[in-house]
């Protein structure tokens, strides 16, 4: 065979393998391709039936269907459909209500179950929130609702599982926080049940949906191009991540299931995944004991830990809580607080000495522990003796008193002291502080003779032991040589110097007024520095005396920046004019003087660490309205109408922080303002939707509306009806030194 055939015969058999080879190659890639398409096919079937897209804005259920808003290019429409094995098909236009024509531009829905209302969210041509509400029986519009103005805000989610009202996320880019709000239908009484910290200011909360027990909250974190969702449990301040993406989700939590939802999806029908998240599960038993008294089903917030229990149980044994539980407690006495906060008992740090009355217009105000921090005694034995022989309604303490130690040298209000007199000044302050004082007080506006060297001394002495010395400062004056802002100056001075812990006494009437700017950036720097400064507020623009004081001599007018009509007497419409008052300054009486920025007021509750105190009691004397309705006002005006703070930081002004601010040396206050077991059982039940002052300065007398029960000790002193004040059960607030 030539070399020609042998060329000829690879050549065919080259040719035949390259065939076969690609024959066999392509069956394959046939098979494959068949594979896939069949992969495909099926993938469409369950995920793309179309290749339509539609954005989805907002998603919710009602019952077994789901109700979308979507967008499809620059319209925007509803549709309808159910749920079935992780799908939502069968979906069908809304058609009866139009959208895309309506001048607002709509971003989510929502569903009213119980009367089949349609919610559907936007903002209008003014940049405004705006609800349109539509009864999807009649497909006709309802009304219209106007919601936290132009504030960025997430979709609403209505709740009707534990209680029945609105949720949605408000941000506060400034700050970089925002917060997740339970409203009433009507949008009247915002309540934060969470404040969220966010990365940048850019960032916003995006979507939030809620467990009908309200013990879960999602919520998505939008920043630039990522989403990030959480998972929060409110009765244990737990956070989880969920969901990580750049490409957004909607979050939906069903039957306590979380669903997620992708804002792109197929015309078709959309899919849905279960999100797995767990929390510890409480271990409940069956408790056959017999508590003293349960509080059933409340909304318990503790303000320490900063948890929301919504529809738990508190038992409690003597004159602490025993139990905190979602299970079923038997009680000898039984209080129903469903739809109600379940508070520590509030704690005035701004008092005076409580008679009964006094002690039932606290109580009235819901406050449990009233602390005579502005006067207070000179005589701890007489004191605590007078208080344990006849108790009173409410927990009593005090400070030192530091003029009555001026008065037993004989010096008055005005006497320059020597420095023998100092030394005896200082000695009879250790006698008494070692009997329990709480703290020291000063007033030297009232009492101008006291000398900055006074001051020291007895400060050195509170030092020593521990407690603060609390300041009704020098000059509370707008105008003048020496002004409010000098009283910031002084007292941060002897703080500074002597490294000791002084705190401002209504810091809007005397420090900060006319300088609250300057007055609290001074304060902000000492305590950067490490000095230990704070100051409480009361929540009214006017502030009291008597009109014979130290405080109205001089040129007042000028001092305050006011005039005679500025002035009312004390439980009366009667304004002064120069003749009456140089008539009442001769015989004396209560005034009431307004002569303060509210702006201010607010500025200096806004600082996160400022409490919150009366400065009055109502007795037999006309008085300042503040000593009746003091903190219903700061929850109800400032708190839910106002939104001046989140309600938790307003609550643990009114509490916890107040305790905090005494329990190194006080064992009695590191067990109230706080709501946990063990804890001793001062508790006031209040309606947050209702809670406000009624009090006037033509009626100071006045309990406040809203407060349900309150109990101290462990022993119901108010409910709803009546202030029991034959149960005196009110105890002794004393410091304790080794």
């Amino acid at each position: 065979m030539n070399n020609k055939m042998l060329l000829i015969i690879a050549v065919v058999l080259l040719a035949a393998s390259a065939y076969f080879f690609t024959k066999d190659s392509s069956n394959e890639t046939n098979e494959e391709n068949n594979q896939r398409e069949e992969d495909i096919t099926s993938t469409e079937d369950e995920n793309e039936p179309t290749d339509e897209m539609l954005n989805i804005l907002g998603i919710t259920f009602a019952g077994e269907e789901y109700y979308v808003l979507v967008s499809e290019g620059d319209q925007k429409a509803l549709y309808v459909g159910n749920h079935e094995e992780g799908k939502i098909g069968n979906l069908s236009l809304v058609s009866e209500i139009e959208l895309s024509a309506n001048a607002k531009d709509f971003q989510n829905i929502e569903i009213n179950k119980n009367n089949n209302y349609l919610y559907i969210q936007g903002i209008d041509s003014n940049g405004q929130n705006v609800i349109d509400v539509f009864d999807l029986t009649s497909k006709t519009a309802v009304k219209e609702i106007f919601v936290e103005g132009n504030e960025k805000i997430s979709n609403i989610k209505y709740k009707d599982g534990y209680m029945e009202g609105m949720f949605y996320a408000k941000t506060n880019s400034q700050e970089k926080k925002a917060e997740i709000i339970l409203n009433t239908l009507v949008f009247d009484s915002h309540m934060d049940v969470l404040v969220v910290d966010l990365p940048t200011e850019e960032s916003f909360i995006s979507w939030i949906d809620v467990t009908e027990d309200i013990e879960n909250v999602v919520y998505t974190i939008t920043n630039g191009s990522k989403h990030t969702t959480y998972i929060h449990k409110l009765a244990t301040n737990e956070t989880k991540m969920v969901d990580e993406t750049e490409k957004e989700a909607k979050f939906i939590l069903n039957d306590k299931l979380l669903y997620r939802v992708a804002t792109e999806q197929p015309k078709g029908g959309f899919v849905t995944s279960e999100v797995p998240y767990t929390f510890a599960i409480e271990n409940e038993t069956n408790d056959e004991l017999t508590y003293d008294v349960v509080i059933s089903n409340g909304i318990v917030v503790d303000p320490e830990t900063e948890t929301m229990k919504f529809g738990y149980n508190i038992g409690i044994l003597g004159d602490e809580i025993a139990k905190i539980s979602k299970e079923q407690l038997n009680g000898v006495e039984e209080i129903d607080a469903s739809h109600k906060i379940v508070s520590p008992g509030f704690i005035d740090m701004l008092s005076f000495n409580p008679n009964l009355m006094a002690a039932k217009f606290k109580i009235g105000d819901g406050v449990t522990t009233n602390l005579s921090m502005h006067g207070g005694t000179s005589d701890f034995d007489n004191f605590f003796s007078q208080y344990t022989r006849y108790p009173t309604l409410v927990n009593v303490g005090g400070s030192l008193y530091a003029i009555r130690l001026r008065y037993e040298q004989g010096l008055g209000n005005h006497g320059t002291p020597t420095q023998e007199q100092i030394e005896k000044m200082a000695q009879r302050a250790r006698e008494e502080i070692q009997k329990g004082a709480l703290a020291v007080s000063f007033s030297p506006e009232y009492y101008p003779g006291t000398t900055s060297e006074e001051i020291k001394a007895i400060m050195k002495v509170a030092k020593e032991y521990g407690i603060p010395t609390h300041f009704h400062g020098r000059y509370s004056a707008i105008t003048g040589e020496n002004t409010s802002i000098d009283t910031v100056k002084e007292v941060l001075g002897y703080a500074r110097e002597l490294d000791a812990p002084v705190h401002f006494m209504h810091l809007h009437s005397t420090g900060g007024t006319g300088a609250m700017d300057e007055a609290i950036a001074m304060i902000e720097e000492a305590r950067a520095e490490g000095y230990q400064v704070t100051f409480d507020i009361y929540a009214y623009d006017s502030w009291a005396t008597n009109i014979a004081f130290e405080r109205m001599s001089g040129d007042w007018q000028t001092r305050f920046g006011i005039t005679y009509s500025d002035i009312q007497v004390a439980g009366t419409t009667e304004r002064l004019t120069e003749e009456t008052f140089n008539e009442m300054r001769k015989k004396g009486g209560i005034i009431i003087v307004h002569a303060m920025d509210e702006e201010e007021v607010i500025q200096a509750m806004q600082v996160p660490h400022s409490m919150i105190g009366s400065d009055s009691i109502i007795d037999i004397v006309k008085e300042h309205p503040r000593g009746a309705g003091n903190f219903a006002r700061f929850l109800g005006h400032y708190v839910r109408d106002k939104d001046i703070v989140p309600f938790m930081l307003g609550l643990q002004k009114v509490t916890y922080l107040n305790a905090k601010h005494l329990e190194k040396f006080t064992p009695s206050m590191q067990t109230r303002g706080r709501i946990n077991v063990g804890a001793t059982a001062d508790i006031t039940i209040f309606d947050y939707n209702e809670i406000l002052d009624t009090a006037t300065p033509e009626n100071p007398a006045s309990y406040s509306a809203g407060i349900e029960y309150v109990l101290v000790s462990g022993k119901i002193i108010k409910d709803h009806e009546t202030i029991y004040d034959n149960v005196r059960n009110g105890k002794i607030i004393k410091a304790e030194f080794q």
